[in-house]
């Protein structure tokens, strides 16, 4: 098929649903299987909705004076006007951009064959778009090919809820750094899925690297605290996000990076709450009560900390 014959169309899924936290994204597709995610769209205040061109859209398309990484725009209609003016023309979406730009070269890149674990269908989807930074999808393998892998969520569905979402993702993208250097460089965002689902046996200090089972996936965090009347509530926080949430602590498990076709542990961060409080200077300081069995040199009581955390990180 020629490139004048390729036909371009655009999607709009909803990542999350709930009201004030609303996350939507917008997806360029063509004829021959390319997708592309071009615009996230994340509720800011009560139906107020925010939406930016993504680092991956930029890196095909390129960058102008009236779009580029501040583009912003505050109504869907402006979305919908943008994604119009890409997909009449036509053409593949890759067809005046190499591929490889956007699927990373590393020393820890690997066949997708290597990451699936010896070619093991179910593995780990890591999220990197605003309003979902930090998440890994539980997905399914259905197809690969030289660098990507098609997927199906398990715990997603698609945009008219009648079948799992199916969706081709790069094999050898690298994951961009956290904020707190904790990740190892190199690792990529698709990954084997753990052994184990749960660690509810594990007894987590605070400051330990977390994933925990929250809004349909998987999110890289840290302990913080827990509630003294419930013990087995756990207080973590997700950096990617920003974001604090009370999790069960049988919906937690210890986080590890994979890297080099092996699973590495996260170092801990006992200075976990200082190096929360340097990233969100000049916010008020947080103090969380320690877990049953340890000690921390400070002291307060679990319900401030949770009216502390349940603000906005944009109010």
């Amino acid at each position: 098929m020629s490139d004048n014959q390729v036909q371009r169309g655009w999607e709009e899924r909803v990542i999350c649903p709930e009201k004030g936290s609303r996350v939507v994204h917008y997806i360029l597709r063509d004829s021959t299987a390319n997708s592309l995610l071009a615009v996230v769209g994340i509720e800011r205040s009560f139906n107020h909705m925010f939406y930016t061109v993504t680092e991956d859209y930029l890196r095909v398309f390129g960058s102008t004076a009236s779009l580029n990484a501040r583009t912003a725009w505050k109504a869907r209609k402006y979305v919908v006007e943008f994604l119009i003016s890409i997909t009449s023309g036509g053409g593949s979406l890759f067809a005046n951009s190499n591929q490889q730009q956007i699927e990373a070269t590393t020393p820890h890149q690997q066949h997708p064959k290597a990451i699936t674990d010896g070619g093991a269908e179910h593995i780990e989807v890591l999220c990197q778009d605003s309003g979902m930074r930090g998440c890994w999808f539980r997905c399914k393998v259905l197809n690969s090919s030289q660098r990507r892998l098609k997927v199906q969520y398990c715990d997603i569905n698609d945009c008219d809820g009648s079948a799992k979402l199916e969706e081709w993702v790069p094999a050898a993208r690298v994951a961009a750094p956290d904020k707190f250097g904790a990740r190892c460089g190199g690792r990529l965002t698709v990954r084997p899925s753990p052994n184990s689902e749960y660690s509810s046996d594990n007894n987590f200090r605070v400051g330990a690297a977390v994933d925990s089972w929250w809004s349909d996936g998987w999110w890289e965090g840290f302990l913080i605290g827990c509630d003294m009347d419930a013990p087995n509530n756990h207080q973590v926080y997700f950096p990617g996000e920003d974001r604090f949430a009370t999790v069960d602590k049988k919906h937690v498990r210890a986080s590890r990076d994979w890297v080099d076709s092996r699973w590495v542990d996260i170092e801990t961060k006992p200075n976990i709450i200082s190096l929360i409080n340097s990233y969100r200077n000049p916010m008020p300081k947080i103090t969380l009560n320690p877990l049953p069995g340890t000690s921390a040199p400070w002291n307060s009581n679990f319900t401030a900390a949770r009216e502390y955390s349940s603000k906005s990180v944009d109010d």
